[in-house]
């Protein structure tokens, strides 16, 4: 009877040779299909990681386009990091939650008046009146020139990266991951409303409305945004400082409305002289300060903010009584 140990050695032989082409294939297939050259994944955590300087390091070198959603935004150096790529003509866009804009200290506003296309996320403000929400715009991402992404725990804010416990995770050169992130901030971007369009077309009931000469009211409702009206008794120009202030009162403690010289190009721009508004019955809609030098204010950061108002001028008041 023949000895099967050599056919046996054989098929041991050619079974150890598929396991290892089996191991050296999948290799092989998880390196094409998951393992993407060049990607890297850093991990961050603050306070104390400089996660801030890592983020502006990677706007700085953005070369096409940025995306960011965020749902809490106050850091004036990440601002200014997005504004300086806007001025060099990399394409930015913004997205924030309609409630946290509300913030004193949100960037939005700073964003929208130096030309970085900033919209709201409408579709998650509280429903006023009825004690409800809808929730909110809560991302934290940005994707950079579609390859890399920036996202966890850490809004965009001085407690996140000075106080609280956060985390972020940057995935460079990682093209199909941003893939997904570009789809999820179109689809937030395609509901969310323009800023500008937001300050006119924002059902304006679900704020305070308040007259001009009640001062009280007005203080009383100091940070908040509200809609204001009145009569633009006087406006006066600051030449150094290209400043407008048009005084909706005739004593020294009247409400004033701001335009910075910024927003005061914008004015002009559009045919908008702040002199023509001398006399004239405006609504204002914006946030009430109450400035410890300059007293009860508001600024104008955008022409929208100010719209003509229905009674009759001041002129015309002194005529009829003529």
């Amino acid at each position: 009877m023949k000895s099967s140990i050599p056919g046996k050695f054989f098929m041991e032989k050619y079974k150890r040779i598929y396991i290892e082409t089996g191991v050296i294939v999948g290799i092989a297939l998880l390196f094409i299909f998951f393992i993407k050259p060049g990607e890297e994944v850093g991990v961050h955590f603050s306070p104390g990681g400089n996660i801030q300087s890592l983020i502006i390091e990677k706007i700085d070198s953005a070369q096409k386009k940025i995306d960011v959603a965020m749902f809490a935004f106050t850091s004036k150096k990440l601002a200014w990091a997005l504004i300086r790529a806007n001025n060099r003509g990399v394409k930015t866009r913004v997205i924030l939650d309609g409630g946290f804009i509300e913030n004193e200290y949100s960037q939005h506003g700073v964003l929208y008046d130096r030309g970085v296309e900033v919209k709201i996320d409408r579709d998650h403000r509280p429903v006023s009146g009825v004690g409800k929400s809808y929730g909110k715009m809560h991302n934290k991402f940005a994707v950079i020139d579609g390859k890399t992404v920036i996202t966890g725990s850490y809004n965009w804010t001085a407690s996140a990266e000075e106080r609280n416990e956060e985390n972020i995770l940057i995935f460079s050169c990682s093209y199909h991951t941003a893939k997904s992130y570009e789809k999820e901030f179109n689809k937030i971007w395609g509901t969310g409303i323009l800023l500008s369009e937001s300050r006119l077309k924002k059902n304006l009931s679900d704020f305070p409305v308040i007259s001009a000469s009640d001062i009280d009211s007005i203080k009383k409702n100091a940070k908040k945004i509200v809609k204001v009206c009145g009569t633009v008794y006087s406006v006066y120009h600051s030449k150094g400082s290209n400043t407008y202030f048009l005084h909706l009162g005739s004593g020294s403690s009247s409400f004033n409305a701001v335009i910075f010289s910024s927003s005061a190009e914008k004015f002009l721009q559009m045919g908008l002289d702040p002199y023509n508004y001398q006399g004239k019955r405006v609504e204002l809609f914006g946030r009430i300060i109450d400035h410890p030098k300059y007293g009860l204010e508001m600024i104008l950061e955008d022409p929208s903010q100010i719209r003509p108002g229905n009674e009759k001028t001041i002129t015309d008041k002194h005529k009829d009584a003529a």
